[in-house]
């Protein structure tokens, strides 16, 4: 084999690896752009709630890093649970309620750092391969309380990926998600063969 030949496959090695890389990466991205944790007593019985109500909404992003005014994610947050509560039978009240709901929400810059390994797949022993990403990574927490016993009754702790433009899009779904298996309904005994 020629040595230029060699010496041109070996310069461009780095650059296929990088170019191979950049799929895997945007793919990882998207697909980890959603992490949500639902926290409850699966042996609590919830036919006893009717009635719903809001308490505190909290924003914790830095005052000066804020894309969306406060008042427009504090309605996307609230509309988001009020659609999904009513689907499952709660009726939303100002007075005193069964359940009371309380948020928080807002993101912080993250940055991720590695290395690149063969064609991107594993870490690289060249310290020369690495990246770097600055990302924006958003929280919301959705707590249902019953006041009457001071217990939480449901939690919903989601990160997510703030870059996607549809952040009222993205509110909604992990609502959705958080509440899926949330039900007032009795459960059914079953029956025995």
């Amino acid at each position: 084999m020629n040595l230029g030949l060699l010496e041109t496959l070996n310069y461009l090695c780095p650059m296929i690896q990088r170019l191979l890389l950049v799929p895997v990466w945007m793919l990882s991205f998207f697909c980890s752009a959603q992490d949500i944790k639902v926290d409850h007593d699966p042996g609590m019985d919830l036919t006893n709630y009717k009635t719903f109500k809001f308490g505190e909404g909290e924003i914790i992003t830095p005052k000066d890093q804020r894309q969306v005014p406060d008042s427009i994610l504090h309605q996307w947050v609230r509309v988001a649970v009020v659609e999904e509560l009513a689907k499952k039978g709660l009726i939303q009240t100002d007075t005193a309620a069964d359940l009371v709901v309380s948020y928080i929400t807002g993101s912080q810059m993250r940055s991720d750092a590695g290395k690149y390994g063969p064609l991107g797949l594993t870490p690289g022993a060249n310290p020369s391969q690495t990246y770097q990403r600055d990302f924006r990574q958003g929280n919301l927490v959705v707590d249902l309380n019953d006041p009457r016993s001071n217990k939480l009754v449901w939690r919903v702790n989601a990160t997510m990926n703030t870059n996607n433009p549809d952040l009222e899009g993205i509110i909604s779904q992990i609502v959705v998600k958080g509440f899926k298996k949330f039900s007032i309904k009795p459960k059914r005994e079953k029956r025995k063969k």
